[in-house]
């Protein structure tokens, strides 16, 4: 289940998505919404849900003016304020700009409780979506919630007006009051302290004032994933589920173990893409052509095994990554299938990916077949994914 944003009509509405915990968006006409922030504190958004006229269950606000909840976590967040017409948000990057994009959804995460006695919905939200004409972002509330405390634990090294506007939005969480647009005010003219006559941070106009600060404060960029795992995403946000298990696989691979893994994979394979058989490894001089990938490689599975790994050229390493691609186990066999993911892509470049139920050639695996990938682990992919084959 997820709120995400109304496209059509410009004027910046929100609605209630899929279901969660057994129930469904129609079922909750009626009850309330509120959030439970990583700080640990519950905020009223006086937000009710109502159906709109096309039988959609609407994020109605008690507020006036009406204050709609994009709005409200993005001050929360530290971000921009965001725009309420879609159709006239920026092109290009960055997408987080000053009214260039709209908070498009709101994931909800495993811990969102419902509580029927108060028709009460407090949601634990777990990514927010960035989208603006041409790009999008997706945003771990968390991860970056973790950010911003990094920021408030070193108020006291930052010039005075900065410090100043940082306290205020400090103070204002912390008291755990509603969110009101008094937060969006406070981040807008943060934004606009930073840039300062002579910008001597170097932020671009409207940049995201969270990285800025970082930068003043010697605060070294976070390397780690910036979304929660896979698996707290929820099942019905496939594209945000593999960005996360890209990012995850990609933290795993840093360092000796990672270093270990990779050798071990590509040396089982002999330098072969397992997905369309060329071989680019293992050529005297010539740097490889092929990487090992991780079926499984979140941080909370301990599996740099050579059965958790799959070598792959650079393409295909960003098809499988991209959750585009897909090995499937079935009946003693392996073969390749495209994802729901890949129905966008135009017929002549999916063609230079592959063949939709493509029986893989058992020549193109390790010789020893007890280094061919787990079809255990295959299984938990495709279901932390929450991702669907094309027929």
């Amino acid at each position: 289940m997820h709120i995400g944003f109304q496209r059509s009509g410009g004027r910046g509405e929100y609605e209630v998505v899929g279901s969660h915990s057994g129930y469904t968006a129609i079922s909750l006409q009626g009850w309330t919404f509120y959030l439970w922030w990583p700080d640990g504190l519950v905020r009223d958004t006086d937000l009710e849900l109502e159906p709109a006229e096309s039988g959609k269950p609407r994020l109605r606000s008690l507020r006036s003016p009406q204050f709609q909840i994009g709005r409200m976590i993005a001050s929360m967040l530290m971000l921009p304020d965001p725009r309420r017409e879609y159709s006239k948000t920026e092109r290009g990057l960055p997408v987080i700009r000053p009214k260039g994009y709209v908070l498009s959804r709101v994931g909800f995460g495993p811990d969102t409780e419902f509580t029927g006695m108060a028709d009460r919905v407090t949601i634990h939200p777990s990514f927010v979506n960035l989208d603006n004409l041409t790009d999008s972002v997706s945003i771990g509330v968390e991860q970056r919630w973790q950010r911003i405390e990094a920021v408030y634990a070193s108020i006291d090294r930052l010039p005075d007006a900065i410090r100043a506007r940082v306290a205020f939005h400090r103070d204002f969480m912390a008291s755990g009051g509603a969110v009101t647009t008094v937060l969006v005010s406070a981040v807008t003219a943060l934004i606009r302290d930073l840039q300062g006559a002579t910008d001597p941070w170097n932020s671009s106009p409207g940049a995201d004032p969270l990285p800025v600060l970082e930068q003043i404060l010697g605060i070294a960029p976070t390397l780690g994933p910036a979304l929660p795992p896979p698996d707290e995403i929820g099942e019905e946000e496939p594209e945000v589920s593999a960005r996360s298990a890209h990012q995850y696989r990609l933290a795993k691979m840093r360092g000796a173990s990672g270093r270990s893994f990779s050798t071990s994979v590509r040396n089982a394979y002999s330098g072969r893409c397992l997905f369309c058989g060329g071989v680019f490894g293992g050529i005297p001089g010539v740097r490889s052509g092929v990487d090992a990938a991780h079926i499984l490689a979140w941080s909370k599975y301990d599996l740099d095994v050579v059965q958790n790994g799959i070598s792959l050229c650079k393409l295909h390493h960003w098809a499988f990554d991209a959750a585009l691609l897909m090995p499937i186990y079935e009946n003693g066999k392996y073969s390749l299938h495209f994802t729901e993911l890949a129905t966008d892509i135009d017929q002549s470049s999916l063609a230079l990916l592959g063949q939709s139920d493509f029986e893989i050639p058992t020549q193109w695996f390790p010789a020893d077949k007890a280094q061919w990938p787990s079809p255990r682990y295959l299984d938990r992919l495709y279901a932390d994914l929450a991702i669907s084959f094309t027929s």
